[in-house]
């Protein structure tokens, strides 16, 4: 009798551990163990910690099961009870969810500052590397589309939607740059965006626009060759190798990229704009000009035009490379041209400016 109740008591103590190792494991399926929270099918975080401020790892899977890994920052008032939620969308350029990377490899800080100031409002923020850059890495044959983008972002959203820390609360989407650009179709077609904000956004096409900067930086040879690619790109949905481009123009026509750059460069925003029924601000940078704001506000009810004019620069750069651009067919290569970049400092006014925007009554 004493030996089966001792058999009985290891046959208890063996189950036990078992079942402690199998929950430190994740279940058996998690395997390699990571502090990453996933939001797939169901993404409501029911850990007891869900509240506690600060930043966390978090990913979504879009309509195509590719997986999209940000960063959801919760302020400390979320700790008490739910508040508002921000989206926000990145660039299209070379970078990550922090933000772009310029030509000569220096991280702007953007899309971390935007977040960063959102937060310090009181905001919850989602922010993520958009597909096929960062952690958002494709599946072989998967591609980049701006549909897809655009689900992407929508996936996001049902992060914000479905989080306790934002229960019930409005949610806005920021998005700078090209991102203005899927921002003002995903706030066209989904009724939960209740505001929007768009950060040096386009108001005439991405052409144009990459064309006045290329000028005023390059010179004319430097816009000419840019028209003249895109322009066969949007005929032939090709682009020529690396080697054949002038140094400048690599990070923006990355020839694998071709099928979906065409889609990005045939968008027209003000077609965009036109469809968009909700609060806006619209923030332009000092050099206003070849950003048309008021082209852009006029196809938006009641848009309010906010510049930084005169005021430090919204990007928050650290003046740090991010890799040796010594490869002359490295798209960040430019042989020097562009100058280096410094620390810079924030806007403060204009960023109160959008996070009283953000957290104002709703009218």
């Amino acid at each position: 009798m004493m030996m089966h109740k001792a058999r009985r008591y290891r046959r208890m103590v063996l189950s036990l551990v078992l079942a402690l190792l199998l929950a430190a494991c994740g279940g058996g399926g998690g395997g390699g163990g990571s502090d990453t929270d996933t939001a797939l099918d169901d993404p409501i975080d029911r850990e007891p910690s869900a509240n506690e401020p600060g930043e966390r790892s978090v990913q979504v899977v879009s309509g195509d099961r590719t997986r999209i890994f940000g960063t959801l920052t919760v302020p400390p008032a979320a700790a008490r009870a739910s508040v508002p939620g921000v989206l926000v969308l990145p660039s299209a350029g070379n970078g990550d969810r922090n933000g772009t990377i310029a030509p000569n490899g220096t991280p702007s800080g953007l899309g971390r500052d935007l977040a960063g100031a959102l937060t310090d409002s009181g905001l919850v923020t989602y922010r993520y590397d958009r597909r096929g850059t960062g952690e958002s890495r494709l599946d072989e044959g998967a591609t980049v589309t701006v549909e897809g983008l655009v689900a992407d972002a929508r996936a996001a959203l049902d992060l914000l939607t479905q989080r306790r820390e934002t229960e019930g609360k409005d949610l806005a989407v920021v998005g700078y740059e090209e991102g203005g650009l899927i921002a003002l179709r995903l706030a066209a077609t989904d009724a939960r965006v209740k505001r929007l904000v768009l950060v040096s956004a386009p108001g005439s096409s991405l052409v144009d626009l990459h064309a006045g900067r290329l000028a005023a930086q390059y010179g004319p040879e430097s816009a000419e060759q840019f028209r003249t690619l895109v322009a066969n790109l949007l005929a032939n949905r090709t682009l020529p190798p690396l080697a054949e481009m002038r140094t400048e123009l690599r990070p923006l026509l990355p020839p694998d990229d071709a099928p979906y750059l065409a889609e990005l460069y045939g968008i027209d925003p003000v077609a965009e704009a036109a469809r968009v029924r909700i609060p806006t601000m619209i923030v332009v940078p000092a050099n206003a000009a070849p950003y048309d704001a008021p082209r852009l506000a006029a196809a938006i009810p009641g848009a309010q035009v906010v510049s930084s004019a005169g005021g430090p620069s919204l990007e928050l750069v650290d003046g740090r490379p991010v890799d040796d651009l010594s490869d002359p067919l490295n798209p960040r290569h430019d042989h020097g041209a562009a100058t280096p970049v410094t620390p810079s400092q924030r806007d403060a006014p204009t960023y109160d400016r959008i996070t009283g925007f953000l957290t104002a009554a709703r009218p």
